[in-house]
């Protein structure tokens, strides 16, 4: 994954410079650099270095541990083994500089693309076990051999990362109890503790890797991490849909008796002998693109001569003159990635404003990786303009958006009220009227992203304040992955797969649902260190409206009481199309829902739900998409919106309009979206890629103008040239009809534009610490967002108002990152946003440790 350069990243590691930043892992980061004595460099040039983490160069254990990588590595000498090319270990900062190859992890490419065929995986396994051959010879052994270790290059797999590997005669620094390796890719003697494991526990996990490779799946299944290891130590792996001609030779390398095992030299004569005999033994078409791609990628960075910093601040646009639109999201190009806990391969750490909705779930199947980027525009110099970006794993990241034109025309933000709000100001009174109250909060409901049009603006009515409210603090019982709030209460999905309810007048709790496995299954959401990502129990997110609460309880679709939790009317998921999962959206009289099936080697269906909101009937069912055939697809296809009785849904490269009450299809763009904004029109970006359009000297992104329900062309598509230089661009969070708001990870800024000229009318730093900054909302005359200690206030329109921080009560304040952990992340320990639910003036501040302040918005 190249990626950009950080404030904080050295420019210079011994003789080399850095371009980019590839990954981090346990150790350190890695960076792809080039010889500093050459400005004139190409692909053949670049290596991937390795720099130990500033905390640690200090640290005598890390020290000891950074050397022995660089001897072992130093011994091995193979066309299969990422070459060596230099190392300090003595240094300030200690560096270790390998090839630079330009291609897919396998765990990326089965994740992509799917499982590899046989004759591919025996290509792969003959490579794979002719390096370990080398590596043993040189009396070394690697101990973490895993599909995120194994690189398909153009000219075969590569294998990479000897961070936890050592010399035979050397000692062990494995402490009691610390397991080297990686849980569902580690063999018996890494279970039984580090001083056990010999050169068959290379082929061992070897064995595993293939099976992953030809399946799809994890070897020994998936669950919590004693379930995996238990399996691992009794050698109990699934081989039943391994192809006959390689079962066999899996099989007799993963004996339990590393005795009983063959050696790395006959694995691979016996692989290269069913190589041969294969009709499929080249990288499949999707592979090998993926490996091209990532060259052509590297080569136009070499042509560039740059390095991957922040794009500069875009000049105010002269008069007349359309602004520079910077897209997309970091590059996310495949080639020598390191696994970090936390940031797991093609996962990045979630960016500003993302929530872990956005991240693929797991519950009783397979685990799939994080998202990849959907309609990913296939080149660095083109990654400004990639048409959106999900999370992976972490991943999730920014829509784009290409905000303004002259043709839009938008109101000027002095004719307009910005956010929409009736009246301008903190808090809209409202209504008198008695029944125009009660259908204000009946209609109240909100959560991370704002109301069901995911538009980010909620006007801020006197009605919709909690009756009787007043500041106050609580907390929930656990950590909490997603909430949402009505005027009544505060309901969450916490990461051990159970709901909580609080008070939204008090805080008081209200009521739970489901309870952590005691039998010792999943009981805490956590990324793998393959990246895989696991939710225990339900995954369904809550969505809360007028005294309505939606959640499902042991897989069945329940509508509750919001202050109560009694079920109104409950439904299970129907046959054959799988879990509830990600978002449900409602409005007064539907509720909508997708589920999707588990993944298979065949492929799994999205499917898109609706039921009559009062009593449950089912009303109708959509398939969406198509078959998906890869684990990064997982939760590709879903609903983008919901507004005006309309749902917008995502289909095959397009979005469809579906009537929410009938299901009836109202329209179908000819495109597929990045961002999709629903208002009074729909707005779509997506890449100016058709032969047509891409004569241009420079890159462009393509705005359309679409009419609500139909798609039919609502203005002329407006273009707009991707800013030179690289890196992450703004994304939108909230859009009105004058304005929008958006984030700039890049210049870790928030920023508001009139959508008429594209003019900037405020821009305002996001607050430095380590715990992001949540999602910017338009709240009334204001932009407000938070972080862990304060809220904070961008005023909308034109003048010359600044952000404003307002200190928040019982906030829990920054904190340190947690240390690295080598056997995965827990979603619970991670540095994560907070959530800002605001209705009626009223702002509840769920944080990610689960403290709730609940504030009058300043």
């Amino acid at each position: 994954m190249i990626g950009q350069l950080r404030d904080t990243s050295p420019r210079r590691l011994g003789p080399y410079v850095t371009l980019a930043r590839l990954g981090a892992g346990g150790m350190g980061e890695v960076f792809l650099a080039r010889p500093g004595d050459n400005d004139a460099f190409g692909p053949g040039d670049l290596v991937a270095v390795k720099a130990i983490r500033n905390e640690l160069a200090t640290d005598d254990v890390f020290r000891r541990r950074f050397r022995r990588e660089a001897e072992v590595a130093a011994c091995v000498d193979s066309p299969f083994v990422a070459r060596l090319v230099a190392s300090e270990a003595e240094g300030e900062v200690p560096w270790l500089a390998t090839e630079y190859v330009a291609g897919p992890t396998l765990s990326e490419a089965v994740r992509r693309h799917g499982p590899l065929p046989m004759g591919a995986v025996a290509a792969l396994g003959a490579g794979v076990a002719q390096a370990l051959t080398v590596v043993h010879e040189a009396g070394a052994l690697h101990r973490d051999l895993k599909p995120g270790n194994v690189l398909l290059g153009q000219d075969g797999p590569k294998l990479i990362d000897f961070g936890v590997a050592r010399v035979q005669d050397a000692t062990t620094m494995t402490q009691s109890g610390l397991l080297v390796g990686t849980p569902g890719f580690m063999s018996p003697e890494h279970v039984a503790g580090g001083r056990h494991v010999v050169a068959a526990s290379d082929v061992f996990c070897l064995a595993s890797v293939l099976t992953y490779a030809v399946t799809g799946r994890d070897p020994f299944g998936d669950g919590p991490m004693a379930a995996v290891l238990y399996r691992v130590s009794r050698a109990e792996a699934d081989l039943a849909s391994v192809p006959g001609e390689l079962r066999d030779i899996l099989a007799a390398c993963l004996a339990r008796d590393p005795a009983g095992r063959p050696g790395a030299t006959e694995v691979a004569e016996r692989l290269v002998r069913l190589r041969d005999a294969a009709t499929n033994a080249e990288w499949p078409d999707a592979v090998r693109a993926t490996v091209d791609e990532a060259r052509r990628d590297v080569e136009q960075l070499c042509a560039s001569g740059r390095a991957l910093l922040p794009v500069p601040r875009w000049p105010e646009p002269e008069a007349g003159q359309r602004p520079a639109t910077a897209q997309g999201g970091p590059a996310t190009v495949p080639g020598h990635p390191v696994t970090a806990p936390g940031h797991p391969a093609g996962a990045p750490g979630l960016p500003v404003g993302v929530g872990l909705h956005q991240l693929p779930t797991m519950s009783g199947s397979p685990p799939p990786a994080t998202a990849r980027p959907r309609h990913r525009t296939p080149r660095v110099l083109l990654a400004t303009i990639a048409v959106a970006v999900v999370a992976g794993a972490l991943g999730g990241a920014l829509a784009v958006w290409g905000p303004w034109s002259e043709k839009s025309g938008g109101e000027s933000p002095e004719a307009a009220r910005p956010g929409g709000s009736a009246v301008p100001g903190k808090v809209d009174p409202g209504p008198t009227d008695p029944a125009a109250v009660e259908k204000l909060i009946a209609r109240a409901g909100v959560d991370a992203e704002g109301t069901a049009d995911r538009s980010g603006v909620v006007d801020q009515v006197a009605a919709q304040r909690p009756k009787g409210w007043k500041a106050w603090r609580g907390a929930l019982s656990h950590s909490p992955m997603s909430c949402a709030a009505d005027t009544r209460a505060i309901v969450c999905l916490l990461t051990n797969g159970t709901y909580e309810a609080l008070s939204a007048v008090d805080g008081k709790r209200l009521w739970k649902s489901g309870k952590v496995d005691p039998e010792g299954g999943v009981d805490e959401a956590y990324i793998g260190p393959s990246g895989a990502y696991f939710r225990p129990g339900d995954v369904l997110e809550p969505q809360v409206r007028g005294g309505r609460a939606v959640i499902a309880h042991e897989g069945v679709l329940q509508v509750r009481d919001s202050t109560t939790g009694d079920v109104i009317w409950d439904a299970p998921a129907p046959e054959g199309a799988g879990a509830f999962t990600l978002r449900p959206l409602m409005d007064d009289d539907t509720l909508l829902v997708t589920a999707e099936d588990s993944y298979v080697n065949e492929g799994a269906i999205a499917s898109l739900h609706a039921y009559d909101l009062d009593g449950g009937r089912p009303l109708w069912d959509e398939e969406i998409g198509t078959p998906l055939t890869a684990k990064a697809d997982i939760n590709r296809y879903q609903m983008r919106a919901l507004r005006d009785g309309v749902v917008y849904a995502d289909e095959k490269d397009s979005l469809a309009a579906y009537d929410a009450r009938t299901g009836e299809e109202l329209g179908r763009s000819e495109n597929g979206c990045g961002a999709v904004l629903v208002g009074e029109d729909v707005l779509c970006t997506t890449s100016a890629d058709d032969a047509s359009e891409s004569d241009a000297p420079s890159p462009r992104v393509k705005l359309l103008q679409l009419k609500a329900r139909t798609f039919k062309q609502a203005g002329e598509p407006l273009f707009y040239p991707a800013p030179e230089g690289y890196g992450p661009a703004a994304g939108p969070t909230a859009v009105s009809r004058a304005l929008v708001v958006s984030v700039d990870p890049g210049k870790n800024s928030v920023q508001v534009n009139d959508r008429g000229n594209g003019r900037v009318l405020r821009s305002a730093k996001l607050p430095k610490g380590n715990v992001p900054a949540s999602s910017p909302l338009m709240l009334g005359d204001r932009a407000v967002y938070a972080d862990s200690g304060a809220l904070y206030t961008l005023p909308l329109g034109a003048g010359t108002g600044k952000v404003t921080r307002h200190p928040v009560p019982g906030a829990p304040g920054d904190r340190p990152e947690p240390p690295p952990n080598v056997n995965g992340t827990v979603i619970s320990e991670m540095l994560r946003a907070p959530t800002v639910l605001a209705l009626g003036g009223v702002a509840h501040i769920v944080y990610d440790e689960g403290r709730i302040s609940s504030v009058e918005l300043p």
